[in-house]
């Protein structure tokens, strides 16, 4: 038997030389830009000079020449469920240097503020997103003045989401709101206005469905969310237990407490069971300062929530719901960040409920758009129904249109795409709220949206430096540090 053949390992590396020298040799002859390697292991060598745009898709980023059109999908039947032709389209350098504009509708005591985040739609079909601030302003003697609320999170189940969703839905554009997790006494919202309902839920929702490894420390939650709260203003600091993730019982707690109280900081305690410090609630008791309802149903226990953090204002208008329609038709509410999505036969609707005098509420809705011809324009009519308080329910309706153009040509409907609408939804999407707009599941088997949110959040800033717009860079600071505190 003759000895096995032994290959010294720099011939392996010679070959891996020799390989890479004919790769790149051939990449100059042929003039192409710089390859990169797509996440299913493809190697894309892209043509120098070529214009297109970046595409996520389920490998990740991948480039899309403007000469290669993506093909319609057709639907043969209402039920069949929706897809895109193609995946989310961004600008190749990943810098979105266009912002929307404002198109307002309103009456008497509200006003929806609808901000699109194309101009140009692909004619081969797709969607587009827009951003909502739904406005119902405070007419005087009709709202209560603005407060600071910091949700201590104190539990895991549903019970904890349910409170914190009834607190939140408590307050009014005016207030601010900062939630902490007693794991670790971190911050999982930094205080922000509390017309983004929406951002704060969807990070609850992230943290509670999270493992919470680290330390229990409720204390220490406490004591950063009185800090965090600051001076003036009505505070107040709730906390919230399912009495799963440990009984509130801390060290430091009881006097963490007095100090909260004796700062002018209002308390209430929410647990599923029994298992409050007893003087804990004493002193909260004697104090005057808060309340407790402990080892209650669900219900008893969101009363009084309810009475512990009072409603922004009165009631002003019963059931809100805005309406999309496409011409040329059929458009559909695919996807929103809150509310309740209806499909009809050509539209889509989207019913956000009752609203407080001085609420503000900010939303991202997902809207499909149906193939056409290029150059040819595409218009969204948007209808906001509801039953006005004021004249005695009265059902009343006012209407809009956000104008586009269809277009076949992908690089320039990437260029002309509003980086503050985007930047929001992708910060969404990242707290599983919106994730259907950057293709789906799919995208966690690509790494997951955070660095695409992050690239839109510095792009972002940027755009706000540019153009010397402080609301802008504000709105960058509140999405880049909400992605760091939900890290």
């Amino acid at each position: 038997m003759q000895p096995p053949l032994l290959i010294p390992r720099s011939w392996f590396c010679v070959r891996a030389i020799v390989f890479s020298t004919l790769l790149l040799t051939l990449w100059a002859l042929v003039g192409c830009e710089r390859p990169f390697l797509a996440r299913d292991g493809t190697l894309v060598f892209q043509e120098k000079g070529a214009h297109g745009a970046a595409v996520v898709t389920a490998n990740g980023l991948e480039y899309h020449d403007r000469d290669d059109l993506p093909t319609p999908v057709v639907r043969h039947d209402a039920n069949e469920p929706w897809r895109p032709a193609v995946g989310f389209i961004l600008p190749v350098d990943g810098r979105l240097t266009e912002t929307s504009r404002p198109t307002v509708v309103g009456t008497t005591g509200l006003a929806v503020a609808l901000r699109p985040s194309d101009t140009r739609v692909p004619s081969w079909g797709g969607e587009i997103l827009v951003r909502l601030d739904v406005i119902a302003p405070a007419a005087p003697g009709t709202a209560r003045d603005p407060e600071r609320l910091a949700l201590v999170l104190d539990g895991g189940g549903e019970d904890t989401y349910a409170l914190a969703e009834a607190a939140i839905a408590q307050l009014g554009g005016r207030d601010r709101v900062t939630v902490l997790d007693a794991h670790g006494a971190r911050v999982v919202v930094p205080l922000m206005p509390a017309s983004h309902r929406s951002l704060a839920l969807a990070a609850i929702d992230k943290r509670l469905g999270d493992p919470r490894a680290e330390r229990y420390d409720l204390a220490g939650a406490v004591a950063r969310a009185r800090a965090a709260l600051g001076e003036g203003e009505t505070r107040r600091i709730v906390v919230l237990s399912d009495g799963e993730a440990g009984e509130l019982l801390a060290p430091g707690l009881t006097s963490e407490l007095a100090a909260s109280l004796s700062d002018g900081v209002a308390l209430f305690v929410a647990a599923a069971r029994p298992g409050v410090n007893p003087r804990a609630l004493s002193a909260i008791a004697s104090a005057g300062g808060g309340g407790f309802a402990v080892d209650s149903p669900l219900d008893a226990r969101l009363t009084a929530l309810r009475l512990a953090v009072p409603p922004a204002g009165l009631v002003v208008y019963h059931d809100v719901v805005l309406t999309f329609e496409g011409t040329p038709a059929p458009s559909h509410v695919l996807e929103a960040s809150g509310g309740d999505v209806r499909w009809r036969l050509e539209a889509g609707e989207l019913a956000v409920g009752d609203l407080y005098s001085g609420e503000i509420r900010t939303e991202i809705v997902r809207v499909s758009v149906p193939a056409w011809v290029p150059g040819e324009p595409f218009k969204f009519t948007v209808t906001a129904t509801f039953d006005d308080v004021a004249r005695e329910g009265e059902r009343r309706s006012m209407a809009t249109e956000l104008p586009c153009l269809y277009d076949d040509d992908i690089e320039r409907i990437a260029k002309s795409r509003h980086g503050d609408v985007i930047a929001y939804a992708s910060a969404l999407a990242t707290l599983r709220r919106l994730d259907a707009a950057f293709v789906g599941a799919g995208v966690a088997r690509a790494g997951g949206l955070r660095a695409i949110a992050r690239m839109h959040a510095r792009s972002l800033a940027l755009l706000a430096r540019d153009m010397h717009d402080p609301q802008i860079g504000e709105q960058a600071e509140l999405l880049r540090s909400l992605l760091d505190a939900t890290e």
